[in-house]
């Protein structure tokens, strides 16, 4: 019977794996095309993206697979595998240093372990349900800020969504999250990729960071690196989260209240979170 322990080293080898791959092919890439108005997939996200649906397929054939661009594998498993083979896309193919490959197990809809690989600082963050978090191999602890005027938080990007008034839409949401926010904290940081700014949070880099929209493989691993961390992840109206959910805020748990104050508006304002 596989152990937690299995599957960490699974995805953590997965990572490190793809994300070599990866780094080696970011200098000459030459297939890059548009998935959407705004959105890139590179040749590196789909080798990435197969590689590790390989390598998951051999070790636990049954399971199923959510993988962002080879879709979803279905098995009626109840053990699902989340995979980002390369989270910011955009920060990648113009060579901007945020951006990571997550590879993440869920039972049902909690996660059991997880690693995310940032190549460019070569660092592995991972975790497994209930046994806390770790940067190469070293634990790690969320911020101890409590002052919400002394802290740095990230919003998600702009111009995301498949057509242009999804676009608008989040664009809007994402607008007004900030101008929300901004007075109340340090700083308000855009960095283009949910694995970064989920491991930042986790490593107390930075006090929380919010998404108005999401999908499982962007945040499955991050979730677990926070919760595990000591920090605390919510839906954006403060319910409890799970892979099903399309918002989060993930915080050091020591501002998530006020920061869920300055994230939430009057219920019949166009841009409240749903």
């Amino acid at each position: 019977m596989p152990t937690s322990e299995d599957y960490l080293n699974l995805a953590a080898g997965c990572v490190r794996e793809a994300g070599a791959i990866a780094l080696s092919m970011q200098n000459h890439l030459h297939a890059i095309r548009y998935k959407g108005a705004k959105d890139l997939v590179t040749e590196a996200d789909m080798r990435c993206d197969q590689l590790i649906r390989e390598r998951i397929l051999a070790a636990f054939p049954d399971h199923n697979l959510r993988t962002e661009e080879l879709g979803d594998k279905a098995q009626g498993s109840r053990y699902t595998w989340h995979v980002d083979p390369i989270d910011g896309t955009i920060n990648y193919s113009r060579q901007l240093p945020l951006w990571g490959v997550s590879v993440g197990l869920a039972e049902g809809d909690s996660m059991v372990a997880g690693a995310i690989y940032l190549p460019a600082s070569d660092e592995l963050f991972t975790a497994i349900r209930g046994q806390g978090a770790f940067c190469n191999g070293q634990p790690i602890r969320v911020s101890p800020v409590s002052d919400l005027s002394q802290a740095i938080i990230s919003h998600g990007d702009f111009n995301v969504g498949a057509d242009e008034a999804a676009r608008k839409s989040l664009n809007e949401a994402n607008f007004f999250a900030r101008m929300k926010t901004v007075s109340s904290v340090q700083r308000v940081k855009c960095l283009g990729s949910a694995v970064v700014e989920g491991a930042y949070v986790a490593g107390g880099r930075m006090e929380g960071y919010c998404m108005v929209i999401l999908n499982s493989w962007d945040v499955a691993v991050t979730s677990l690196l926070v919760a595990e961390a000591g920090g605390r992840v919510t839906g954006l109206k403060g319910e409890p989260w799970d892979l099903t959910r399309r918002n989060a805020l993930f915080s050091n748990g020591l501002l998530h209240g006020e920061l869920l104050a300055s994230l939430t508006w009057d219920a019949d304002h166009p841009y409240s979170p749903e």
